[in-house]
Formats: C-alpha cells, structure tokens, sequence
C-alpha cells in the first residue's frame, strides 16, 4: 500500500494515528464511527455505552474525540470518563452550513493571495516532502495532522490545501474529509479546518482564503452541505474566522479523551 508510513506529529501522535488505520479496518462498518486520518471517532451520543465505548477506544488508540456530542451531556459523559482514570478536554464544536458555502464565495471575491504564493491540492503525485513539510508547518502550530493517505485523498473522500512560497516553503493548510457513515445521519458533513498558518505570514488572510477554497470545493465538487470543527474555548483568531466564514456555534461540542500514560497534560490539538 502507498505511502502506508506517512503519519506526522510527536511520537504520541504518530503512535495513535498508526493504531487508528488497524482499529479502522475493524469497525469502518459501524455507523456509530468515524475516522479522520487522526483517530477513529464516536459520532454523538449512542446511548447507554457511549461512556464504556469511548473508554475502550481510548485505551486502544491512545485517545479518542467524539463529534457532534450534545453539549447538554457533556460535563456528565467527561466526569465518568475520569472516574476510569482518562483524561477529559473539550472544543466549541462550529458548524456551518449554506450560509458558509456562501460566504467562502464571497471571500473568494473579495480577497486574492499574495502574489509569491501558490496552493496546491495534495494528491497522490505530491511529493513526499512537500506532504511533510505541509504536516510539519501545521505540528508547530500546534494542529495534529492526519495522515498521508488521508491527506492525499486516499482512504477517505476529502481535500487538504496548501500554500507555499516561491521557495517551496509551506505558509499554510486547509483541509475537510467525509469522514461520517453513510448511516450516521452525518454523512452530508465535512470535518473541516485545519487553518494554520505560519506565524510570519499571518495577517495576509491566507488561512481565511484557503479556508474559503476548501469549503467552495467541499460543496461544489464533493457534495459537502455542512462544515464542522472544533475550536478550543478562548481561540479567538480561530474563532474569527470560522465566524467570517459562516462557521458559527452550535449546540454540540467535541469531546476528547486520551489515556495520560501517553498524553501527560492530556492535550490532542489545539
């Protein structure tokens, strides 16, 4: 299989993201999963054994995150995580729909590139440094990558954007993969995002255009109809402009659970 060993990210990362493309191959049936290119994910609340199966999937992987999780159940589901000995966090789950295809159009418009930088999208003719030097751009802004199948548009229907300079250098990323069963009720929706940006370009809105690219082509090219993603409480930049771009509160949020033997502070991605 190609490029069967590009992961990215700190050994813990990479450790997670290698045992979540075995445990993929096992439950890529179950509409109650889905699978990122990070890890393999919970979809929401499945009834009484969310709690038992989130632990499971967390000691198996390393960690595990659940999307579109009622924020109402929250600070419950977390609590009995922790009384197993896991760690708990949690994002702001955005999520967009119409409204946010029509407003990438509008940036798209409204704004162009600097003149120095490309984007390409990652497939499998890339190269192999241009995917890490991609992957390694976004790790030193503290974003967990998914891996090179993924990212080229292997194992799962989606895109990853990037920038780069004249030099070749990577400036910036933006991505979105169907990653929902075709059974969840989820299946119309991308986890989109990815918005990095080095920090010497930042201010030049190359995040926000590659944003809005990555949710016109979602949209158009991939019958995407509902863009999703977490953001850390407090994120202002991110939050700024996932708000710009039609990408608004919900009433879900992302839970994440990781086992602390191999994430001390039990932090996934920003």
């Amino acid at each position: 299989m190609r490029f069967k060993d590009e992961f990215f990210g700190s050994e813990a990362q990479i450790t997670v993201s290698k045992r979540a493309c075995d445990l993929w191959n096992l439950c890529s049936g179950d509409p109650r999963f889905s699978y990122n290119g990070r890890m393999v994910a919970l979809n929401g609340d499945i009834g009484p054994e969310t709690v038992e199966v989130m632990a499971a999937a967390a000691r198996l992987q390393g960690a595990v995150t659940n999307h579109f999780f009622p924020e109402s159940q929250a600070n419950k589901t977390s609590s009995a995580l922790e009384a197993l000995g896991l760690s708990c966090n949690r994002w702001e789950f955005y999520h967009g729909q119409n409204m946010a295809y029509e407003a990438a159009k509008d940036i798209l418009e409204k704004y162009q590139l600097p003149d120095d930088l490309t984007v390409e999208r990652l497939s499998p003719e890339t190269s192999a440094k241009k995917v890490a030097d991609l992957a390694a751009m976004a790790a030193d802004c503290e974003v967990m990558v998914m891996s090179g199948r993924v990212m080229r548009g292997l194992d799962i229907e989606g895109i990853t954007l990037g920038a780069f300079d004249v030099s070749g250098a990577a400036i910036s990323s933006a991505w979105g993969y169907k990653c929902y069963h075709p059974e969840s009720g989820l299946s119309e929706n991308a986890f989109w995002g990815g918005l990095t940006c080095r920090p010497d370009r930042r201010g030049q809105k190359v995040a926000l255009i590659l944003g809005a690219m990555s949710i016109v082509a979602l949209w158009e090219d991939h019958g995407v109809r509902g863009f999703c993603t977490g953001i850390t409480t407090g994120n202002m930049p991110s939050i700024a402009v996932c708000e710009k771009l039609g990408v608004l509160p919900s009433d879900w949020v992302g839970l994440g659970v990781t086992d602390p033997s191999m994430f001390q502070g039990g932090r996934l991605t920003k």
